[in-house]
C-alpha cells in the first residue's frame, strides 16, 4: 500500500517538473487499481472471517440444540409421569382411573393415536378402555389376552408398518389401514393387566426414547390398576390357559362356587370335540390345538358378556350362564354349533363337531355333583353319536 502511494506521489512530481503526461497517466492506470485492491483486501478478509465465525457459531448452536431438545423432552416426560402417578394415586376405583388416563393421554399425546386395552377383572378378555387421537377406534370384541403377541410374550413390540406377515393379529384388527405401531404389555406382580398401543403414520422410524416413555407409562398404569383391583376385591387371580386364553379348571370351579354361595340361578354346560383323539392321531397335535383355539374363539364371541367359558382339561370346555334356564342354554348352544360350522367353512382347520351336556343349578347338589352330572349328560350325547346338546335329567327323590 505504501509503495502504491509512493508511485502516485512520484508520478505527480514528474508531472509538476514537466515530465510527459503520458507517463503520469500510465502511473495512475497502474497505481489506482492496485490501491483499490489494497484497500479491499482487509475488508474482504474481515468479511470471510466473519462468515467463518458465523458458520462456527451456527454449527455450535446446532450441536447444542439437539442435547437441549432431548433434555427438554426428558424433563417433560418425567413431569408427565409424576403428574400421572400423583393423579392416579388419588383415585379409588378403576372407572375414575380410566378418566384420569383419558385426560392425560389427550393432554400429552394430542392427536397421536393411543389405545389402552385392559384385561377385564371378571372375564379374561382384552377390553378397550381408552382411545385418544385422530383415528377411529375399531369396535371392541371379546379378544383373549393371548391374542395379543405383546401380552403373550410379555415383551414390547415395534413395527414400522403393520402390513407385515408377522404382525400381531390383535394389533392388526385395531387398524383399518397399515400404521407404524408400538405395543407395550402392562404387568404387575407377574399378572397381565393389559396392553398399551401407540400408532403413527406407516414407515416412520421408531424412536427408542418414545418406546422407553411408553414403557414407563405402562408401568405406572399397571401398578395403580393392580392396587385398585386388590383394594376393591376385583383383582383377577384366575389362571389363564395358555393355549386358548380361557380360564382354567380351578378358576371355573371357583366361579361356580361363588354363584352357589350367592344363591344365583345359572346353567352349567360341559362341551368337547367329537373324536378329538382321532383328530390328533390322524392330523397331528398342531391340528388338535388349532381346533381348540377356533372353538374357543367362536365360543367367546357367541356367548353373552356376562357368560363365562373356560378350558377344564384336554378338549373340554366349561360354560357358566348366569340367570339362564337349561332350555334357554340349549338354544344358545345350538347357535354356537351353527357358528362353529360357519367358522370352519372360512378356516383351514380340520372339520370337527361338538357335543354338549347341560345342567341347571336348580337340580341342586354340590359343585362336584353339578359338574359330574353335566359330564354325564355329555357322555350321553357322545353315546348317541355326538354332534348334539343333551340336558341332564332332573334327579328324583322318594
Amino acid at each position: 500500500m505504501i509503495g502504491v502511494l509512493a508511485a502516485i506521489v512520484v508520478g505527480a512530481g514528474s508531472a509538476a517538473t514537466g515530465a510527459a503526461p503520458e507517463a503520469f497517466d500510465m502511473t495512475l492506470r497502474v497505481a489506482i487499481p492496485a490501491l483499490l485492491a489494497g484497500l479491499a483486501a482487509p475488508l474482504l478478509a474481515q468479511h470471510f472471517l466473519g462468515r467463518r465465525v458465523d458458520d462456527a457459531r451456527r454449527n455450535a448452536n446446532e450441536r447444542i440444540a439437539e442435547p437441549k431438545r432431548a433434555l427438554h423432552e426428558e424433563r417433560t416426560e418425567r413431569q408427565m409421569l409424576r403428574e400421572l402417578d400423583r393423579a392416579l394415586d388419588q383415585v379409588m376405583n378403576e372407572r375414575d382411573a380410566i378418566e384420569v388416563l383419558r385426560e392425560s393421554f389427550a393432554k400429552n399425546f394430542g392427536k397421536r393415536p393411543l389405545e389402552l386395552h385392559l384385561v377385564d377383572s371378571v372375564d379374561p378378555v382384552l377390553a378397550l378402555a381408552v382411545a385418544t387421537g385422530t383415528h377411529e377406534p375399531v369396535a371392541a370384541d371379546r379378544s383373549s389376552p393371548w391374542d395379543s403377541l405383546a401380552a403373550r410374550t410379555n415383551a414390547t413390540l415395534t413395527y414400522e408398518t403393520t402390513d407385515r406377515l408377522d404382525v400381531c393379529g390383535h394389533l392388526q384388527s385395531r387398524l383399518p389401514q397399515p400404521m407404524s405401531a408400538i405395543a407395550v404389555p402392562l404387568n404387575a406382580t407377574s399378572q397381565l393387566l393389559g396392553v398399551l398401543y401407540h400408532f403413527r403414520p406407516p414407515g416412520q422410524l421408531i424412536d427408542p426414547r418414545l418406546v422407553a416413555h411408553l414403557e414407563d407409562i405402562a408401568g405406572v398404569i399397571a401398578a395403580r390398576i393392580a392396587v385398585i383391583r386388590t383394594a376393591t376385591g376385583t383383582s383377577k387371580s384366575d389362571a389363564i390357559d395358555r393355549l386358548t386364553g380361557l380360564p382354567d379348571r380351578g378358576a371355573m370351579q371357583e366361579r361356580v362356587l361363588r354363584l352357589l354361595k350367592g344363591r344365583q340361578s345359572f346353567t352349567v354346560a360341559v362341551a368337547d370335540i367329537d373324536g378329538f383323539s382321532r383328530l390328533n392321531d390322524t392330523h397331528g397335535r398342531e391340528a388338535g390345538d388349532a381346533s381348540l383355539q377356533l372353538l374357543s374363539r367362536v365360543a367367546r364371541r357367541t356367548i353373552r358378556p356376562e357368560d363365562v367359558v373356560g378350558r377344564i382339561g384336554g378338549d373340554e370346555l366349561l360354560f357358566i350362564l348366569p340367570r339362564t334356564t337349561p332350555s334357554d342354554a340349549t338354544r344358545a348352544f345350538e347357535r354356537l354349533r351353527e357358528e362353529l360350522v360357519l367358522a370352519q367353512s372360512m378356516d383351514e382347520t380340520e372339520p370337527f363337531t361338538l357335543s354338549i351336556g347341560v345342567i341347571g343349578s336348580s337340580s341342586g347338589g354340590t359343585i362336584e355333583e353339578i359338574l359330574h352330572r353335566a359330564a354325564g349328560a355329555l357322555n350321553h350325547a357322545k353315546n348317541q353319536g355326538g354332534n348334539r346338546v343333551i340336558v341332564a335329567q332332573a334327579t328324583t327323590t322318594t
